[in-house]
């Protein structure tokens, strides 16, 4: 009860939000593309994180798409 007394209050403190769950896809592409010295064939489904599905998108590449979390 001191602090009621001396005037100070008790902030509560939240803890800090989790950083977001990142983000898969899964691809299908029209063309071949290569992307930080990969190479992504159209004969394969590829799972790919937002980073790599924004740059298929950017190039015009992608064919099929789900996002899988």
């Amino acid at each position: 009860m001191a602090n009621e007394q001396s005037g100070d209050q008790v902030v509560p403190v939240e803890p800090p939000a989790p950083e977001p769950a990142p983000v898969y896809y899964e691809v299908k592409i029209s063309r071949r593309i290569t992307i930080q010295d990969f190479h992504y064939l159209p004969s394969h489904q590829h799972t790919v994180d937002k980073a790599i599905y924004d740059e298929m998108n950017a190039a015009g590449v992608v064919a099929d798409v789900k996002q899988l979390s």
